[in-house]
């Protein structure tokens, strides 16, 4: 078997049987190479098969360098070659590059797809996966989402469902368009958009309730019971024809009463 980094030359008992085993050293479909039949005689056959300079081709050289400079030993796979392109990767703790809720994952993704579609004028979606994660995701996603609509239904009040990527929310609408009694919006801006889970006839935005007005308090008086007995502040008591301060006692006589006075 001779190899170049996008081609080989395989032999086999028949052309089918040498195909396959290019395919499976290329890790390539058969609708991505071109295959020539170098030789076929009775028990033997020989053909080299080469990679076409495909988006998906492109796009799985771009990720396995990606991940050697990063460190990473891996198997990459191209899963889907039509738009958009699906590449897979495989190995053993693949943990760090998926991240928590796939933030490192969404971040490598970023990084590959920038650097697909520089200079391209028809710019494609690559959607990178590790180790089938964005499958078990989806499920997970669409748990949550039946779960959260089950609660929005008992209790009638709307529920805010935690910042998603565009494919997740996206999910949740699929998941929840045809269950009776609610309906669901996206709301916010990237990367803290999310989606709210709604009844039926209410809005999105949060409203405040709505309290009763209190009664005013009656005045406060000088009559009654409670608080509105006591006089208020600058209020005079008054006790009877008590003088006010300087004024004379009636009946009051000079030289009346102690200190020198004669009675």
């Amino acid at each position: 078997m001779s190899s170049s980094s996008n081609s080989v030359e395989i032999t086999g008992k028949t052309v089918d049987e040498a195909v396959e085993q290019a395919l499976e050293d290329l890790e390539e479909a058969r609708e991505n190479v071109d295959i020539e039949v170098l030789e076929e005689s009775s028990g033997q056959a020989r053909v080299r098969v080469t990679q076409r300079e495909t988006y998906a081709v492109k796009a799985r050289q771009v990720v396995a360098e990606l991940l050697y400079k990063m460190g990473i030993t891996a198997q990459v796979f191209i899963k889907k070659a039509d738009d958009p392109v699906m590449i897979d990767v495989a190995g053993d703790n693949l943990g760090l590059l998926i991240g928590w809720r796939g933030e490192t994952l969404r971040a490598f993704q970023t990084v590959v797809n920038l650097i697909l579609n520089e200079g391209r004028v028809d710019r494609r979606r690559l959607v990178v996966d590790v180790e089938h994660y964005r499958n078990r995701r989806e499920e997970t996603v669409k748990e949550m989402a039946l779960r959260l609509a089950d609660r929005v239904r008992r209790t009638g009040e709307r529920v805010m469902m935690d910042p998603m990527q565009s494919y997740e929310r996206r999910i949740v609408h699929i998941t929840l368009e045809k269950e009776p009694g609610i309906r669901t919006e996206s709301q916010g801006e990237e990367p803290n958009r999310r989606v709210a889970i709604l009844p039926d006839g209410v809005t999105a935005a949060r409203r405040p309730a709505e309290r009763p007005v209190p009664a005013p308090s009656p005045p406060l008086t000088r009559q009654g019971s409670g608080y509105g007995d006591r006089p208020r502040y600058g209020d005079r008591p008054r006790f009877g024809d008590r003088p006010r301060f300087g004024e004379r006692r009636p009946g009051y006589r000079e030289g009346e009463g102690g200190g020198g006075e004669t009675p």
